[in-house]
């Protein structure tokens, strides 16, 4: 049997929009859950495939071969990897206490990345649970990415502090690496491990998901996923359907010029030529 992991965010619903149908037939077990979840099944050999936090594919390059032309990337806002601080400038972190999602691994990174390159700041760290009014309830800022964080975002409301009832502001961790580099983000790409890669591409499992995400990433795929989720996260489906809209899923020359910054910043002596791609040489960025 083959195990493959699966996020149950709206950002990856492109990816498996009938990919479940594609491989009825093949011996294949879904599991599901966050993507810090999927970064430890997949590290521990329980789950073949998964969408992972895409530092943790660096940090494990001897381990998974990346599969080309798959990933999460946003030229901009990303609209769910957002910073809540009670602080109206950046500048006004430093020393201060930040709380982070314990959902993501590329989102935590990339918030020190942020604060040491761009912000010249040095707060203090804590992983908690992702509960936005209890994170700032204790801390003067929250990193919280996916679903929840497009829900907090839309609605914007005001939330418990020391003054009182205020609005926290919301710094967008996309548009802020744009800012500071020109670049896309990758926030997440498909990663199989390197001793069973072979067998998914047996089985059909590389080119189902291929398929599936060229199905959902239609206008129509893109609609039909929108409004099927939308009441789930209770917002307007056409907020839905933006959101999809803007992302980049296809791991283009420019989403990869980005990734190999960002991991050159965010891990001592990355090696760009340690990645290995499914199927094709690493790409010279």
């Amino acid at each position: 049997m083959l195990n493959i992991g699966l996020i149950d965010y709206l950002n990856t619903m492109p990816f498996h929009y009938d990919l479940a149908e594609r491989l009825q037939d093949v011996d294949v077990h879904f599991e599901r859950g966050v993507p810090s979840l999927m970064n430890r099944m997949l590290k521990a050999g329980e789950i073949d495939l998964a969408p992972i936090s895409a530092i943790e594919t660096a940090r494990n390059a001897d381990e998974y071969v990346v599969l080309p032309g798959l990933s999460i990337a946003s030229l901009g806002a990303v609209k769910t990897v957002l910073l809540f601080s009670w602080a109206a400038d950046m500048s006004e972190l430093d020393g201060k206490s930040i709380a982070l999602t314990d959902h993501s691994a590329t989102s935590v990174a990339l918030l020190k990345v942020l604060c040491r390159e761009r912000y010249h700041v040095e707060p203090t760290f804590t992983v908690t649970r992702q509960h936005l009014p209890s994170m700032l309830a204790e801390h003067q800022g929250a990193l919280i990415i996916g679903d929840d964080a497009l829900v907090e975002g839309v609605h914007h409301r005001a939330l418990s502090h020391a003054k009182g009832w205020e609005l926290p502001y919301i710094y967008d961790l996309g548009d802020e690496w744009l800012k500071m580099t020109g670049l896309p983000f990758t926030f997440s790409v498909w990663a199989a491990r390197k001793d069973k890669a072979q067998a998914l591409q047996d089985a059909g499992v590389f080119d189902a998901l291929y398929a599936s995400t060229a199905i959902g990433l239609t206008e129509n795929g893109r609609d039909t996923l929108a409004q099927g989720y939308a009441g789930r996260l209770g917002l307007p489906a056409g907020v839905c359907r933006r959101y999809l809209r803007d992302l980049r899923y296809n791991l283009t020359e420019d989403d990869l010029a980005g990734l190999k910054l960002y991991l050159e910043l965010a891990l001592d002596g990355f090696q760009w030529k340690s990645l290995e791609f499914w199927g094709e040489p690493v790409p010279t960025v």
